[in-house]
């Protein structure tokens, strides 16, 4: 279930933040690659990378996940 979602996710996340992928890679001081990977489906980011992205976005590793219902105020999310 989550990982069909997941990817979608951060990347809405990131582009509702206003951020670029190459902005959020120097944060998690990871490559950009990596971010795009992460957000493409390719690559699923370790648990210590999922709980820096949700803490940096403001949002819930459940939300990021699928588990938690859709944010208040975005329409772009599927149920």
């Amino acid at each position: 279930m989550y990982k069909e979602n997941l990817h979608e996710r951060i990347k809405i996340a990131r582009t509702e933040a206003g951020f670029s992928q190459q902005q959020i890679a120097d944060e998690l001081s990871v490559s950009q690659s990596r971010i795009a990977k992460i957000e493409s489906g390719r690559q699923e980011p370790d648990i210590e990378t999922l709980g820096k992205l949700a803490e940096f976005y403001s949002v819930s590793v459940d939300w990021l996940l699928g588990l938690a219902p859709k944010r208040p105020g975005s329409e772009k999310l599927k149920q």
